[in-house]
């Protein structure tokens, strides 16, 4: 779903969709806590990224997900990958490229603030990782 982070720029693919992500998004930490939410909460998650020069919205629901695109007009895109996949996916990529996430947002760290936004990231992991077997266990959309 995301490409390897690389000088504060990454790509998303979902399903046959593809676009670009820019570091101006902290999408590591935003879009962890929306699937924390959703998934905990059985609710929509929406995942927001600015590409410089076009912003996407994505709105993941049980079964779906809706890619909003703004650049001159909006166009709108389904892809048939709910929140469970969707997030599945993301934690994947997030942990095989764990040290191009930490230094996602583009400014320079001193040892102390990469340690905290390490410390912090991860433990957002765990508690999307806890939502996800919960939810799996759980949710009555799981027959």
């Amino acid at each position: 779903m995301l490409s390897q982070p690389n000088a504060g720029w990454s790509t998303f693919k979902i399903g046959e969709y593809e676009g670009t992500i820019s570091y101006l998004t902290d999408i590591p930490f935003d879009w962890l806590r929306a699937c924390i939410s959703g998934l905990r909460y059985e609710i929509p998650a929406a995942f927001y990224t600015d590409a410089e020069g076009e912003e996407y919205y994505i709105v993941s629901d049980m079964f779906a997900t809706f890619i909003i695109r703004e650049h001159i007009g909006t166009a709108v895109t389904k892809v048939y990958i709910g929140l469970k996949d969707f997030s599945e996916m993301l934690l994947k990529d997030i942990e095989d490229n764990l040290e191009s996430w930490i230094w996602w947002c583009g400014t320079p760290l001193n040892d102390e603030q990469y340690a905290r936004r390490k410390a912090m990231l991860l433990s957002l992991i765990e508690e999307a990782k806890q939502c996800l077997e919960r939810y799996m266990k759980e949710s009555p959309q799981n027959y």
